[in-house]
Parts: structure tokens; sequence; C-alpha cells
């Protein structure tokens, strides 16, 4: 790792500021200043820290910033250290330094987690468990990068990681860009921008994953250095698309240089979700050169990840699944696609990200789709529905801020054969930590039903 001037500011104490401070006081740095907004934050004992709403304000003292995701690259006390001459980095930043040129980064609005996880999957028994996976909700990996330098390396990347950098990696591929994290974006064109930095700074070695599904992911080529794998369309030498011919299982089919096959069909896969995130993870196991029947193999063994429509149990004739990852409209809409017209009733609400619902509530109304509504944004889905027509499909909207009593509510609403998924489409800080905090608990309860 490179030497990094001392003292040293970290910006956040989140899951990436923590990994940062433990490794570096592991390469023996001591003057350490944790910042963090949040001044009830859990520190290490006898750390030095800047805590409060003024923690990113009065940053020059330092020089180095290592900026959590979460923190905003052009916060004013951020740019005016800059100014100053501090040196402002990150643990994606330094990884890109140590391992730009193995490295595989996922990103998109909707699908990353799961389309990360397959390739995963895919990598890791085409390279025999030798890779480094990690990134956005995963943990950091420059310590491992450092320790295995001939191993490939995966990552889940977020707009947050990669608004600030000026390098890309090997690969990259953007699944799609819809409006999202508009909390904390300026708008949407320096959200765009975020997302095109993924791999705005390739050469023309590198690769590309594009989808023509999605404008502004296909909208991208134009910036592209590198070779380009389509995903959605027919086009150039690289290029993984699903057919369907009228009454047949959609299958999957992939034009690879020279080579081209039919990999499988939807139904051979156990994991619901979106078509597109299969056909991302194929391309990216092609790019590595890993063999097309263990990437079939791979696929067909694969479950999906945790709390992203993750089958939980069913009681009664009716099936629970946990989708709390969906954290936007769009993921929604993916979750509202794999299930039977009229036999789904989703739990939805939670904390606001600015989010547009009125395409939501078009595709719940096409759809059929009943609602149990709870949370801040509660009353906002119910407006969107409102607007379209929909006010019968809201079985309630529940204000009590108990997750069981919500829970069960939802439940006393089914009947038979019909499928509950918690798909809130919101983010979860009003009533809990993160997601992840949110998906345990609905598990945990449904299991105790």
């Amino acid at each position: 790792m490179k030497t990094l001037p001392t003292p040293i500011a970290i910006l956040g104490y989140g899951n990436e500021g923590q990994y940062a401070y433990t490794l570096l006081k592991k390469q023996g740095y001591d003057d350490l200043t944790i910042c963090d907004e949040n001044a009830s934050v859990d520190l290490p004992k006898d750390v030095k820290k800047k805590i409060g709403p003024a923690a990113f304000e009065d940053l020059t003292s330092f020089k180095t910033l290592i900026r959590s995701p979460g923190v905003h690259y052009n916060l004013p006390g951020i740019v005016e250290a800059k100014e100053a001459g501090c040196l402002v980095t990150s643990m994606t930043e330094m990884t890109l330094e140590v391992g730009r040129d193995r490295m595989t980064a996922i990103t998109g609005s909707n699908g990353k987690t799961t389309t990360t996880g397959m390739l995963d999957a895919i990598l890791t028994a085409h390279y025999h468990d030798q890779i480094i996976v990690g990134g956005n909700d995963r943990q950091p990996v420059l310590e491992a990068a450092h320790e295995h330098p001939d191993w490939p390396i995966l990552m889940e990347v977020s707009s947050f990681q990669f608004a600030d950098l000026v390098m890309s990696p090997h690969i990259a591929g953007v699944l799609n860009i819809k409006p999202n994290h508009m909390d904390w974006h300026e708008n949407m064109e320096d959200y765009v921008h975020a997302k095109r930095n993924v791999m705005m700074h390739q050469t023309a070695s590198d690769w590309a994953i594009l989808n023509a599904n999605d404008e502004n992911s296909a909208k991208l080529a134009e910036h592209a250095k590198g070779k380009i794998v389509w995903v959605g369309k027919k086009e150039g030498k690289y290029w993984v698309d699903w057919e369907q011919n009228e009454g047949d299982v959609p299958s999957l089919h992939f034009h690879f240089g020279k080579n081209e096959s039919t990999l499988l069909q939807k139904t051979d896969l156990l994991v619901k979700t979106h078509p597109d995130n299969v056909a991302f993870a194929v391309a990216g196991g092609l790019i590595h050169e890993v063999p097309s029947a263990l990437i079939k193999k791979t696929l067909m063994e694969f479950k999906g990840m945790p709390y992203r429509i993750e089958f939980v149990r069913e009681m009664d004739g009716i099936k629970f699944y946990n989708d709390s990852a969906c954290t936007t409209p769009e993921s929604a809409q993916v979750c509202i696609e794999q299930f039977p017209k009229g036999q789904l009733i989703l739990l939805m609400g939670g904390s606001s990200k600015n989010a547009d619902f009125s395409f939501l509530a078009q595709h719940l109304v096409e759809h059929q789709v009943r609602v149990y509504l709870y949370g801040e944004e509660g009353i906002q889905l119910k407006k969107a529905l409102e607007m379209e027509g929909g006010q019968e499909l809201v079985l309630a909207l529940d204000d009590s801020k108990d997750f069981v009593s919500i829970i069960n509510g939802a439940y006393q609403k089914a009947e038979m054969g019909d499928n509950i998924v918690l798909s809130p489409a919101c983010a979860s800080f009003d009533m809990f930590k993160n997601s992840k905090e949110r998906g345990k608990l609905f598990t945990q309860i449904v299991e105790s039903l």
C-alpha cells in the first residue's frame, strides 16, 4: 500500500470507514482522526474524533482524507482541503491503484448485488476459489488485493464509490441507470456521471458490458474506449441476448468472437431475478474465458442472494418472500414480474429517497398487485395508486411502525395461492438501521407465525 501523508482523517465510520481504520492501524499509522456527522457513532476507545454536524468542515489541517462512500465528494470542507493540497482518496481508489488491470466492477441502479453474486459463483468455480470479491455492502478488498497480487478482483460498486475517481477497472458492467439516491446526488446528471465514471477511464484493451434494454446504459457506448459486450441486442462481435418465439420458453444465446451458442432456458434457473442480470453474469464469465458448460452448470445451481426475492416459507398455501434489498420503484417492478398476475401482495413503504412512484403505480394496477403500505412513504405510494385508479388495491395504510403488526396484517388479508413479498421500493431508515436489519426481522417474524 502506498504511503499516506499524516495526519489522516477518515470521513465516515460505517463499514468502509471501520475497515480503513483497522487497516491503517495494522499498517502502523497512529495519527488518525475519525470524522462522522453522527454524534452517537460507536468509536474505538481513545481515538481522535471530530463528530457532529460540523464533522466534515475545517479539514485543512489534515494531509490525507479517506472518504467513505456515503460522504459526498463535493462537500465544501473536502473541496477546501483538496485545494489546500490535501490528498483525498478512498478504499476503492487505492484498490484500483493496486489491481485495476485484474478488476471486474458491476454497477447499476438495480440488480447489481444479484448479478455480482451470480458472477461470483461463476468465477469462484472457474478460478477454484482464488478470487477476491467485495465492494458496496461487502467487505473492502484492499488488503486482500495486496496479499494476492495475481488473483482476479470482483467488486459490486455504487455511484458513491466512483463519483470522483479518474481510474476505471479492466471490466466494467453497467446494468441500468434509473433515478436513485437523489437525496445524495445533486441531480440526475450528477448520478449518470458517477455511473459513467466506472468505464470512462478505460483503455482499448478493456471491456464494457452495456445494456441495450436500458437507455442510459446504452448511451455509455459513446464513451467506450475498449471492447463492448452488448446485453439485449445482437450487435458487434460480442453479445448476450434472450430469445423467445411465441409460446416458447425464453432461451439465452451468446456470440463471443467466433463462438455462438444457446446457453440455457429460463426454466433452467432456480433464481427469481431480472433476465438482464443473468445475461450480464454470462457476459462477465465469457470475458474471463470461463467455459460455457461451467457457466450453465453454475447458474442452474444458483439460488439467489439474501433479501432479494428470497423464499422464506409457505403456510396455509401462502408463500412468503423477502425482497428487503428492494429500495427503488424499479426494483419493485422487477419483483412484480416474477409472480402470476393477481396472486401478489407487496409490503411497501419506508423512508424517502425522493423517488417518483407514478410508473410503479401503473405497474401495480396493470398486474393487479395488492399492497399493504406502511412507513413514511406509505402515503405517497397510496396517492400514486389513487392517481392511477388503483385505490382498491390498497389493503391498508398502517402507521403503527410495528413490523409484527404490519406483517400479520398482510397475512390476514391474504388468500390461498397468494405470495406475500416484502418489496418496499423505499429506504429503511424510518424504522430500521438499514435494509439488512429490515430483512432479518421480516424473516424472523414470518418464521414465527
